[in-house]
């Protein structure tokens, strides 16, 4: 269980024996008189219970000469720890200034070291809107703006996560002394700062302990949900195409149908299309209307959206917005900002936002949505995000403004569009930890066609900001070029992601043969079960630096697939194994090489060499060698395991069901007796006399039900 002692003023957070964090002492910063002398003045203990479980509360108090008491409150469960603080400060002046916590780090935690690192990872913004991983055992050189932060000691793994309250956010950052965490309003004004500061959690594995510590941290707000509590649009289920590297802001009406005659042409069952910034009426990067522009729209969006919908075969169209409405928010000097005046917050910088706050901003968002709802649009994609705090800085609180904002939002999206949103430019921690409902969250920066070596931070984002983001939302990986240097380890990469897949192509610039392997013929995405994921064994090292191969591992119908990447500007060896699929634990297992169409039996932990030349990438399979017999699905599918269910098996046999015709291909150690499809006997083909890899062709007669058996 974790537990607190002090020395006076310092204290130390133990686990056992184990120290976990040394040296914690407590700073107050006020807008007058800077940084203000703390007295420790005693610690309450006390025993406590609540929902999540048996707690010992310690208290410790500081005050400074009447002008400030501070309490430090650590709830230590047994295997996670919530920290609070509780600052007053007096200072009612009648004839002069009184002291408030300045806008920003009020409140600052130092903390001297977190016991023997060997090993971290940390999520920190790079950007406003943007995460990317951070790795050094060092936490002096631990980035500002960190939201999450996972480190080894011995055989422990310990996750730090800052929280979001109704008022104040925390960050972490290093220092010349450890790390500190700061508590900012963004505000200011404050004379209370009573919030939560943070949740730490202790395991032995980091991806249970990521799902634990972040279910404990969204008990103290209740804004938002796991990702058990959450639905996946099914409109994003399918294959979809997104205006935006295609035309950039001079999308139009005629070049999208254009691209659409392309992909009719070529049979691609492209279901759903993104209209990308560049469409709204804007002037001075404001928005002037709720309507598209007539230029590129002469036709307006109802009759267009009809159009593609019955001459392309799209199913649902979608459009793009910001979370101010546009990059500047709303035209002072439009008749929109006239019409729409009591639902606008005109900010400090003069700038119309959609009022932050959830009764004021439904209206406008409901006003909005509902045309675009009754032009025939069914979902949208909100940009922006994350620049909320620089709207409201000095004028509304962090806590406050992210947690209307998106409450504002999301009703809106939940009446008219079924709640399908793309949330992107939006992974600063206020955003992350307050959507109520929606499901989808971009987690990386843009994919950049121009980019020369673009694909490295394009998957080490993806990748590594799954694991932050990943237990609350399905992540979307961003659009990609079918045509392109990197288009099939993009394409690969989102194979294994896990969330909605699309492309940006130009038109006349679409390769299909890059995208079959991602989709059944009805355009519906082969997904797999979870978020992917990098594997344990490179969760704390930097591929990209360190000249190793980025690892990736998901899950599909009872396989594991592992995607490794070459992401250096070299050639890498690394290896891999059955270990790096989490939640398996039979002691042997065919590993399958996709591309090469090899096996070899291993045992769990046992490991295989692996070298990758420059940009090339393998797939591997994971299969619990638990049958004589194991199908792997459809051999030109990427998540090939989920494109059969299994009816039933026997010592000797098996039966499934396939979701679509194809060439199907199996495991068979001990050779094959018979394969039936719906009961007449078909021809199987081995790959290779040595290994144990056989395929059989089927198709349907009629659409039937396709019914495989396999007997050994």
């Amino acid at each position: 269980m974790f537990k607190v002692q002090n020395d006076h003023a310092l204290l130390q957070l133990f686990f056992g024996q184990e120290k976990v964090m040394h040296n914690i002492s407590l700073e107050v910063q006020l807008d007058q008189i800077g940084k203000v002398d703390l007295e420790f003045t005693g610690v309450e203990l006390s025993e406590e219970k609540d929902a999540s479980g048996k707690y010992t509360q310690y208290k410790y108090n500081y005050k400074n000469k009447g002008i400030v008491e501070f309490s430090f409150i650590l709830n230590c469960y047994d295997q996670f720890v919530r920290a609070y603080t509780d600052v007053v400060v007096h200072s009612e002046r009648q004839f002069g200034k009184n002291n408030y916590f300045p806008a920003e780090n009020g409140v600052v935690i130092n903390i001297t070291d977190l016991g023997k690192v060997e090993g971290l990872f940390a999520a920190y913004r790079h950007k406003d809107w943007w995460t990317r991983p951070h790795f050094d055992q060092d936490i002096t050189t631990l980035p500002s703006r960190t939201q999450s932060l996972l480190w080894k000691n011995k055989n422990h793994y310990y996750y730090l996560l800052p929280v979001v309250g109704s008022i104040y956010k925390t960050d972490i950052a290093g220092d010349e002394q450890g790390i500190c965490l700061t508590v900012s309003s963004h505000d200011g004004g404050r004379d209370k700062c009573q919030t939560p500061v943070f949740v730490l959690g202790k395991g032995n594995n980091p991806f249970e302990l990521a799902k634990q510590t972040t279910s404990r941290l969204l008990e103290l707000s209740g804004n938002t949900r796991t990702l058990d509590e959450r639905r996946y649009p099914k409109r994003l289920d399918y294959l979809g195409w997104c205006s935006w590297d295609a035309f950039y802001h001079d999308v139009n009406e005629k070049g999208i149908l254009n691209k659409l005659e392309e992909l009719k042409a070529k049979q691609l069952p492209v279901k759903w299309v993104m209209i990308d910034d560049g469409w709204s009426q804007t002037a001075d990067d404001r928005l002037v209307d709720f309507g598209p522009d007539a230029t590129k729209f002469p036709n307006g969006f109802k009759k267009f959206i009809r159009k593609i919908k019955e001459d392309y075969g799209v199913k649902s169209a979608g459009v793009w917005h910001t979370l101010a409405g546009y990059w500047g928010g709303v035209h002072l000097n439009s008749s929109l900002a006239n019409e729409m005046a009591p639902y606008l917050l005109k900010t400090n910088s003069e700038k119309l936002i959609p009022y932050p706050d959830k009764g004021k901003g439904f209206v406008f968002w409901e006003a909005w949505h509902s045309y675009l709802f009754d032009q025939g649009i069914d979902f949208l994609k909100v940009d922006s995000q994350s620049a909320i705090n620089n709207f409201t800085m000095k004028q509304m609180s962090i806590g406050q403004a992210s947690t209307e904002s998106h409450k504002a939002l999301e009703a809106s999206v939940g009446i008219n569009f079924d709640h399908c949103v793309i949330n992107c430019m939006g992974m600063a921690s206020e955003n992350i930890w307050n959507r109520p409902i929606s499901a989808v969250s971009r987690s990386s920066d843009d994919f950049v066609p121009d980019d020369e070596n673009g694909f490295a931070e394009h998957a080490l984002q993806n990748v590594y900001n799954s694991f932050y983001q990943g237990g609350i939302y399905w992540c979307d990986w961003d659009m990609f070029w079918s045509k392109h240097k990197d288009s099939k380890r993009h394409a690969l990469l989102r194979a294994l992601s896990g969330g909605p897949i699309y492309t940006s192509d130009p038109v006349g610039q679409t390769d299909d043969s890059i995208l079959w392997p991602l989709i059944y013929k009805d355009g519906k995405i082969i997904r797999c079960e979870q978020q992917g994921l990098p594997t344990i064994d490179m969760l704390m090292s930097n591929p990209v630096e360190e000249k190793k191969p980025l690892k990736m591992w998901n899950t599909s119908n009872g396989i594991g697939l592992l995607g490794v990447f070459n992401v250096s500007q070299e050639r890498v060896s690394g290896d891999v194994s059955p270990a790096n699929i989490e939640g398996f634990n039979t002691k042997e297992y065919y590993v399958y090489d996709y591309f090469n169409r090899s096996v070899k039996v291993l045992h769990h932990d046992e490991r295989i060499k692996t070298s990758l030349e420059k940009d090339h990438y393998s797939l591997y399979f994971v299969i619990p060698k638990d049958h004589v017999i194991k199908p792997l699905g459809l051999q030109d599918k990427y998540v090939s395991p989920a494109t059969f269910t299994t009816q039933y098996v026997t010592s000797d046999k098996v039966v499934i069901n396939l979701k679509e015709e194809g060439t199907f291909v199996f495991l068979a150690e001990s050779g094959v007796k018979q394969v039936k499809m719906n009961g007449e006997e078909v021809s199987v083909k081995q790959l290779d006399a040595s290994e144990p890899v056989y395929t059989v062709e089927c198709f349907s007669t009629d659409n039937q039900t396709m019914v495989l058996e396999i007997q050994e």
